[in-house]
C-alpha cells in the first residue's frame, strides 16, 4: 500500500492524531506472546496453525505408502512461517514473514526444503529480534509515532503465493512487487519489476493469472492513495509486458482475487471497505479499519482483456470473495464461478477465527463458504448470481490447463458445518454434481488441494491432489499424494515432516 495526501488532508491528519495521541486509542498494536503456548492444549487442536516455525531445513522426507512413478516434479507452497519476535506476536493468523516449502518428487523419494524469503523486512527484523515495521493486521511497536502514515511503512512479506516463471521463482504478497528466488535453493535474489520498465508506476496482488493457450501472464494490482486505482498488467509468454492500464475504482476496498477469461476480465468489488484515516494516523491496523457495507452490494468491473475501451460496472447482491475458481466466455455470456461468503466475519472483527485464534481461541465463523456463479452478458449489462453447491468450502483449484476455459472439475477444502478450519478436499464435477470427498479425520487440518494432471495429454480430471496436512496429535505435518479420481480412498502416499508447518495459502506444480 501506498498513502499519498495533499497539505490540507496532511494538516487535518496532524490534528486529528495529536487528539488521538493525547487520547491513547491505538488499537492495535502487536500480542503479548506470554499467553500463548506453542501447539495449545488438548482443546486447541488448530493451534498448530499458529505455531511459528523458526527453522530451515533441507531433508530427505519419509515417505509411507507408494509415490505414484510418473509423478515427477516439484511442488511450491507460500505462506506465513513466522508470526512471533522479541516476546510479541502478529495479531492476525493470516499475517507473517513468508516461507517457501519446496517438496521436489524424483526417481528415488522425495527431497524437502524451506526457507524464508529474505525480503529487506526480514533481515532488518531478524538483526534486531524484534519487530520494525507495521503489517496490514498489526502495528508496529512504540505507538502512533511510529505508525503515522502506516500503509506507507507497511514492507512486503512475500508470503501469499509463489509461480515459476522463465527459469526463476517469484513470491508474491498484496500489493506490491514480488521477489525472485532460486527454484533449487530457494535463495532470495531481490525484489523484481517482472520487466516492468523503472518509469511505469505497477504493482501487483498476490494472484496472477496463466493463460495456457496463449502463455500469457496477466496480473492485477491495486495501489491506495487519495484514491484506490487498479493496475491491469499482461506479460507475453517471452517476457515482454504487452499491456498496463490504471483505472480509478469508486471504492475503497479490500480485495484478494479476480478473474480472467478469454476475451474480458472482471473485479469483484465486494463492499469490504478500508477506512483508511485509521492507518494513516497511526491508530489502528489496516485489518483492523475493515469494514463490511452489505447494504452497499458488489460492484463488478468488467473490461476487455485487451484493456481497450469503457469498463462496464454492473451491480449485484452483497457477497465476500477471497477466491476465484474460473472464468470462460460461452456465446456472449462471460461465466464466473468462486467461493463466496454472506459475510466475512471469519475475518472482520476481535471474534473472527483468524484472529482469535492468535490468542488461542477458537472465535466466530458463522458464514460458510459456498460455490457461486456469476452468469454476465457485457454488451446487454447484465448479471446474475446462482448457488452451483452448498457447503463449507475454501481454496478452490483446477485443472490450471482450463484456465480461462470451459471446465468440468473443481478441487476445494472442506470443512465441517460451524468449523473454520479444513479436514477434508472434494471433487465436485459440474456436468453431473458428483462430489467425492476425502476426510483426514479430527485433529486434522488440510491446506489447498494442487491438482497435477498425469501427463500433458492427459484428461481433465486424471491426475493427482496434493494437500498439506497439520496432524495436532504428532504436532508434525505431512504431504498428502491422493487419486483425483479415487479421492475417497484416500492418500496413495504420506510424505511425512519432522516438524510442524504453520498455516499455508498456496502452492504451484513445476513439471520436471
Amino acid at each position: 500500500m501506498t498513502a499519498m495526501m495533499n497539505r490540507r488532508e496532511f494538516l487535518a491528519c496532524g490534528g486529528s492524531a495529536a487528539i488521538a495521541l493525547m487520547s491513547g486509542c491505538a488499537v492495535s498494536p502487536p500480542l503479548s506472546g506470554a499467553g500463548f503456548h506453542d501447539f495449545g492444549g488438548p482443546d486447541q487442536p488448530f493451534m498448530g496453525l499458529a505455531t511459528s516455525l523458526r527453522e530451515e531445513y533441507d531433508y530427505a522426507a519419509v515417505v509411507e505408502g507408494e509415490i505414484p512413478a510418473d509423478l515427477r516434479g516439484t511442488l511450491f507452497r507460500n505462506g506465513p512461517g513466522l508470526f512471533d519476535r522479541g516476546g510479541l506476536r502478529k495479531r492476525s493468523l493470516l499475517d507473517g514473514d513468508g516461507m517457501i516449502q519446496r517438496f521436489h518428487f524424483h526417481e528415488d523419494g522425495v527431497r524437502f526444503r524451506n526457507r524464508f524469503v529474505e525480503t529487506p523486512k526480514f533481515r532488518e527484523e531478524t538483526a534486531a529480534g524484534r519487530f520494525l515495521y507495521p503489517t496490514w493486521s498489526t502495528l508496529a511497536p512504540g505507538g502512533i509515532w511510529n505508525n503515522f502514515l502506516g500503509p506507507g511503512r507497511i514492507h512486503s512479506q512475500a508470503g501469499v503465493t509463489v509461480f515459476p516463471w522463465r527459469g526463476r521463482l517469484y513470491a508474491f504478497d498484496e500489493s506490491s512487487l514480488p521477489f525472485e528466488l532460486d527454484q533449487t535453493t530457494l535463495a532470495t535474489y531481490g525484489e523484481s519489476r517482472l520487466g516492468v520498465p523503472p518509469k511505469t508506476p505497477v504493482t501487483f496482488a498476490a494472484h496472477g493469472k496463466f493463460d495456457p493457450r496463449t502463455g500469457e501472464w496477466l496480473h492485477f494490482g491495486i495501489q491506495y492513495g487519495r484514491n484506490a486505482s487498479l493496475h491491469l498488467t499482461c506479460f507475453a509468454a517471452d517476457g515482454t509486458m504487452t499491456r498496463h492500464r490504471v483505472i480509478e475504482l469508486p471504492r475503497y476496498v479490500y480485495m484478494h482475487d479476480w478473474f480472467v477469461g478469454s476475451r474480458h476480465l472482471l473485479i469483484n468489488l465486494h463492499p469490504l471497505e478500508v477506512a483508511i484515516w485509521g492507518p494513516l494516523l497511526g491508530i489502528r491496523s489496516i485489518l483492523d479499519s475493515l469494514r463490511w457495507r452489505a447494504e452497499q452490494g458488489n460492484l463488478l468491473l468488467v473490461i476487455p482483456r485487451d484493456l481497450s475501451g469503457d469498463p462496464v460496472w454492473l451491480n449485484t447482491e452483497a457477497t465476500f470473495m477471497w477466491h476465484s475458481v474460473n472464468a470462460f466466455e460461452l456465446g456472449r455470456e462471460l461465466i464466473a464461478d468462486f467461493v463466496g461468503y454472506a459475510e466475512p466475519d471469519h475475518l472482520v472483527g476481535p471474534k473472527a477465527a483468524a484472529n482469535a485464534v492468535m490468542t488461542g481461541g477458537k472465535g466466530a465463523a458463522h458464514s460458510p463458504g459456498k460455490l457461486w456463479r456469476y452468469r454476465i452478458e457485457p454488451v446487454q449489462r447484465k448479471v446474475t448470481r446462482e448457488l452451483l453447491v452448498e457447503g463449507n468450502f475454501e481454496w478452490p483449484r483446477i485443472d490450471e490447463r482450463r484456465r480461462c476455459q470451459s471446465y468440468r472439475y473443481v478441487y476445494l477444502c472442506a470443512a465441517d458445518p460451524g468449523e473454520f478450519f479444513w479436514s477434508a478436499v472434494e471433487r465436485i464435477d459440474l456436468q453431473t454434481g458428483q462430489r467425492a470427498r476425502h476426510d483426514f479425520g479430527a485433529g486434522n487440518y488440510c491446506g489447498e488441494p494442487v491438482f497435477v494432471p498425469r501427463g500433458d495429454v492427459a484428461d481433465e480430471g486424471s491426475g493427482w491432489v496434493l494437500t498439506e496436512v497439520y496432524d495436532s496429535r504428532t504436532r508434525r505435518s505431512l504431504l498428502a499424494v491422493l487419486d483425483s479420481e479415487r479421492l475417497a480412498d484416500g492418500p496413495l502416499a504420506r510424505v511425512m515432516l519432522r516438524h510442524h508447518v504453520p498455516f499455508s495459502y498456496h502452492g504451484w506444480w513445476l513439471r520436471s
